[in-house]
């Protein structure tokens, strides 16, 4: 039976990925035949499998479902006052450009993880090409720290989308992944972006990397005065004429700085037995998120004006849309995988060795990134194969968290939307984007699985 079992795990597995990547259909369509399938296959019989399904969907989107809309609210709050901008000048203008490649990596996945990877991307590379104009970086090294940066910030630190995702259906406490994730995401990006620099050096070769007729116009107005100007909505086109006053740094960055501090503060509350009703109400993610937002939504009006607002909020629940509805069925297939008993055997099988889960881990966000794409379709479906057994095994779950985060980003090709952004934005060639985006990316998971299995030796 166990035989069995394991089998239609397989199958499912395989047919989850062939269904995204042979015959194109939609990963949440995808997901849910496969929980059905498994759920069927398995012996539940058909009522009691779509009652796991809907079970699974409803149980994971009450714990993350307000967190992940909130969180990427927040980051269309931040694009529309340029903050991230200026918070990369400002550090380029403290660290100098020798350090301007760590700079853009930090930034983008430290500083900024709340912002999605698209509209970080946009954003950001005009500023990485701006940056090598003005510092004589090569253009290679400080795209490939963007790269390494983003794919961080999404998949490591919270409030990045698919760290949060991730953390649901693992049971692992926003504070637990944002007290490991901020240390860990530097290692990460510092270690990463050393490495690829140098691979840069021997392999990069601009006359065959970069697009001949490429026009990096768009380069010198990144670089230009980024004062803020009044506009009618966050997608209209800004007026050079008419400023309105910048508030200070310090406080464009309070819609990530408040709930951070907040989340932090009740985290140490609940580890050191001291904790406050009132601190951990405001602690909580959902509390401390909307808090966040808030503080957003009245930073962003003298920018976009009060009509905009409805605009920034709409395209914030538009993003975050697919995601919260892949996260769903993610939770769907993690409840059937439970519901049949594959989560008890599995948890048997690793209880000896805490690294063979963890590379598990590692390997299936590889493969299925590999397969169809998307980071965060790689990680949560890692995750969420993974999370019945996390109880039964030695591996925390934090450590299962992270090999399922650094192994998402390996491999990313042309079955990722934003290597084609990435490329376009930047004027490579296909092939240059290959050495730059993937490899980058690559680099960034092979340096995570080394952590982690360090790590997995002493926790």
């Amino acid at each position: 039976m166990d035989a069995l079992l394991l089998t239609h795990l397989g199958i499912t597995v395989i047919g989850i990925v062939l269904m995204i990547v042979a015959l194109r259909i939609n990963p949440v369509i995808s997901l849910v035949v496969g929980a059905l399938y498994l759920g069927v296959a398995g012996g539940m019989g058909f009522a009691d499998s779509v009652s796991a399904v809907t079970d699974g969907f409803g149980g994971l989107m009450a714990e993350v479902g307000l967190i992940i809309g909130f969180g990427v609210m927040i980051g269309t709050t931040l694009s529309a006052t340029g903050t991230l901008q200026r918070v990369v000048d400002r550090f380029l203008a403290l660290a100098g450009p020798k350090r301007s490649p760590y700079v853009l990596g930090l930034t983008s996945g430290i500083v900024f993880p709340a912002i999605y990877f698209d509209v970080a991307l946009v954003i950001l590379a005009p500023i990485a090409g701006a940056i090598a104009k003005r510092t004589g970086r090569s253009l290679a090294t400080l795209a490939g720290s963007l790269a390494i940066g983003l794919e961080v910030g999404l998949l490591i630190v919270v409030p990045g989308v698919a760290a949060v995702t991730i953390a649901g259906p693992l049971g692992v406490p926003l504070g637990t992944v944002l007290l490991w994730g901020l240390p860990l995401g530097i290692v990460f990006i510092l270690g990463s972006i050393f490495l690829h620099d140098r691979l840069m050096r021997l392999i990069f070769n601009p006359d065959t990397d970069r697009e001949p007729d490429f026009d990096d116009s768009l380069f010198a107005v990144a670089a230009a005065d980024t004062t803020t100007s009044r506009s009618d909505g966050p997608g209209a086109a800004r007026s050079p004429a008419v400023k309105t006053r910048q508030q200070p740094l310090l406080v464009a960055m309070l819609p990530v700085i408040v709930p951070i501090v907040l989340i932090v503060i009740n985290t140490i509350g609940e580890v050191t037995g001291n904790s406050i009703p009132f601190l951990a109400f405001l602690g909580s993610p959902v509390v401390a998120l909307i808090i966040g937002l808030l503080i957003g939504i009245v930073l962003a009006v003298p920018v976009v004006g009060r009509d905009g607002i409805d605009d920034l909020i709409t395209k914030g629940a538009q993003t975050s849309g697919s995601i919260l509805l892949f996260t769903g069925v993610a939770g769907s297939l993690g409840e059937v995988i439970n519901k049949v008993g594959i989560s008890d055997m599995l948890g048997s099988a690793f209880t000896a060795n805490a690294s063979i889960p963890v590379l598990l881990a590692w390997i299936v966000a590889a493969v299925l990134r590999l397969a169809q794409g998307s980071a965060s379709v790689a990680a949560i479906t890692a995750a969420t194969l993974l999370a019945p057994i996390v109880g039964t095994i030695s591996a925390p779950a934090i450590l299962i968290l992270l090999a399922a985060g650094t192994g998402a980003a390996f491999g990313g090709h042309v079955t990722d939307n934003t290597f084609w952004i990435f490329k376009q934005m930047l004027g490579f060639t296909v092939k240059g984007t290959f050495k730059i985006y993937t490899l980058a990316q690559s680099t960034f998971a092979v340096v995570g699985l080394g952590v982690c299995l360090l790590l997995g030796l002493v926790l």
